[in-house]
């Protein structure tokens, strides 16, 4: 009975050797298999001067939250992105709650991820407020990439140029740079804009 013993214990002891071993290899691995990403360059049509003209230009702006990504497409070896938001606090021809499509350069792959050097991918849980143009089939594009975007983080509004160290680096002559300001009082005075134009 005692000799039974000792050789179940040996076969658990070893049992919990090979489960550590593996899983120290496993996620070790997992580690070192990150996905290569590619950087593509852009020249963006227009540098917008200040908030109110790029709200002027605007089809629809709202501060959202990013859900998904609902595609990824592949034209001429380049990938576009469309994802899902949801309107948290409309500000111009948006509605609380109203479900968008935002559609954007590059994308990630089962083994890449391509982006636009100064305009990083939406990523799930993100808070933005966005710029928008309307395209023809529904969804809406950010206008001018990082600048028609500002990140929200407790109660402030950032351009994506002032808080991201690499879209500062790649576009250092946007005209728009918001830090740290207060969200309501911001997107009271783009209303302003809006509401005047």
């Amino acid at each position: 009975m005692l000799k039974n013993k000792k050789i179940i214990s040996s076969i658990i002891i070893l049992l919990a050797i090979v489960l550590c071993t593996g899983s120290f290899v496993y996620f070790n691995n997992k580690k070192d298999n990150k996905k290569e990403t590619t950087y593509l360059s852009a020249s963006w049509a227009y540098n917008y001067s200040d908030i109110e003209e790029i709200s002027q230009a605007s089809d629809l702006i709202a501060l959202v939250t990013v859900k998904d990504v609902e595609n990824t497409t592949v034209e001429n070896n380049i990938p576009y992105t469309t994802f899902s938001a949801e309107v948290n606090t409309p500000v111009y021809n948006s509605n609380e709650g109203e479900k968008l499509s935002i559609y954007m350069t590059g994308g990630e792959t089962t083994d890449s991820i391509t982006e636009l050097k100064d305009d990083p991918l939406l990523q799930k849980g993100d808070e933005i407020l966005v710029f928008c143009k309307k395209n023809t089939d529904g969804t809406y594009q950010i206008i001018s990439g990082p600048q028609g975007r500002l990140v929200y983080t407790d109660g402030k509004l950032n351009s994506l140029n002032v808080i991201n160290t690499r879209v500062k680096q790649e576009n250092p002559y946007s005209n728009i740079k918001i830090q740290n300001a207060d969200a309501v009082a911001l997107i009271s005075e783009i209303k302003g804009y809006v509401n005047n134009n």
